[in-house]
C-alpha cells in the first residue's frame, strides 16, 4: 500500500523530500534525519549512490524509514548493476514492502569517489521502467514466471527545462509508456521556463513533484553549478546569497518563494537539500504558513 500514491489519487498537495543514506553502516544520523523530516512529508526519497559516492544502499537505508513508522522512495540507478541485480534487489524490495521506486539512469562514475569502478548501464532509466512494469506482472526480463509479482507505486524523475527543445517532453512520454505513474522533477530556478515546463507536462496527465533545492550558502551554490549534473543556477540567485546577511534564511525564502511561484502548475513538490536535512521542515512549514496568509 502507497500513501504517497493515495495521497497524489487525492490531488492534494503533496510533498517528499530527499535524505542521502550514510557513508558507513552507522545509523544514528539517518534515524534522526528521518524522524526530523517524516512528520512533514508524505514520503523520504533515499538515494542510490548519489554523485556516484559509495553510501549504504538505498533499500537498506529504506527498510530503516519503514522501521520507524514512515513510507520510503526507494531510488535505483542502472549505473553499478546488470539487469540480473537491478531485477533482484526490486524483488527483495517488494518482499520487505517498499511501496516506491523511483527509476533513474544514475550519474557517470567520473564524478564520484571510485572514478576507476567501472560503469554497468546494462540498462538506462526507461528499460529499467519496462523491467519493473514486467516485474508487476509477474514476469522477469526473459518472461520467465515468478512465484510473486512486485508491488510498486513507480516512478521517474525529469530535467524541468525547454530550453533547447521539447526532448524531456518525449522522454516522459516513453517513460509513462514504460509504466512510471508519477514524476519528482530536478530543480530549476529560471521560473519563467520552469512554469513553462509544467503547463505542457501536465498534458501528460501523470502528477509532477516539482523539485526544489534549497540553498544555504553561495558555496553550495557554486559547488552546485559545477558539480551537479543537470542544474544551473542562475548568477542572480548566487549573487542573492552572497549578498544576503544570513544567507540560510535567505536559501529558505528562496525555497518558499519557488514552492509559491508553482504551486498551481504541479501536483506537490520535492525538497532537497546538500547535506543540510534539518533546513527540509522549516521549508514544509514555511510554505504552509504562506498558504495560509
Amino acid at each position: 500500500m502507497s500513501l504517497l500514491r493515495d495521497r497524489l489519487s487525492e490531488k492534494k498537495t503533496v510533498i517528499t523530500a530527499e535524505i542521502s543514506p550514510p557513508k558507513g553502516a552507522g545509523i544514528k544520523k539517518l534515524r534522526e534525519h528521518i524522524q526530523l523530516v517524516s512528520p512533514h512529508v508524505t514520503a523520504i526519497n533515499i538515494t542510490d549512490c548519489q554523485r556516484s559516492i559509495v553510501r549504504m544502499a538505498s533499500w537498506a537505508a529504506c527498510k530503516i524509514i519503514m522501521d520507524l513508522g514512515a513510507e520510503p522512495v526507494l531510488q535505483v540507478t542502472c549505473r553499478d548493476r546488470n539487469s540480473i541485480a537491478l531485477q533482484a534487489d526490486l524483488m527483495g524490495a517488494s518482499a520487505l514492502g517498499i511501496p516506491n521506486v523511483l527509476c533513474l539512469t544514475g550519474d557517470p562514475v567520473k564524478v564520484g569517489d571510485s572514478p576507476d569502478s567501472r560503469s554497468v548501464f546494462e540498462f538506462e532509466s526507461v528499460k529499467l521502467l519496462q523491467t519493473a512494469s514486467n516485474l508487476q506482472k509477474g514476469r522477469d526480463a526473459q518472461n520467465l514466471k515468478m512465484n510473486a509479482p512486485t508491488r510498486f507505486f513507480l516512478g521517474s524523475v525529469v530535467n524541468p527545462t525547454i530550453k533547447g527543445g521539447l526532448g524531456q517532453l518525449e522522454r516522459m512520454k516513453k517513460k509513462i509508456a514504460a509504466g512510471a505513474c508519477f514524476f519528482q522533477t530536478q530543480a530549476n530556478y529560471d521560473f519563467e521556463d520552469f512554469c513553462s515546463f509544467l503547463r505542457l507536462a501536465n498534458d501528460l496527465e501523470k502528477p509532477i513533484l516539482a523539485g526544489i533545492l534549497v540553498l544555504h550558502t553561495p558555496d553550495i551554490a557554486r559547488f552546485i553549478n559545477e558539480n551537479i549534473p543537470g542544474i544551473q543556477l542562475p548568477h542572480s540567485i548566487i549573487e542573492r546569497l552572497e549578498n544576503a546577511p544570513d544567507p540560510e534564511k535567505e536559501g529558505i525564502e528562496l525555497a518558499i518563494h519557488s514552492m509559491m511561484q508553482l504551486k498551481d502548475y504541479c501536483a506537490g513538490f520535492h525538497i532537497m537539500t546538500i547535506r543540510r536535512e534539518p533546513l527540509i521542515p522549516l521549508v514544509v512549514k514555511g510554505f504552509y504558513e504562506r498558504l495560509s496568509l
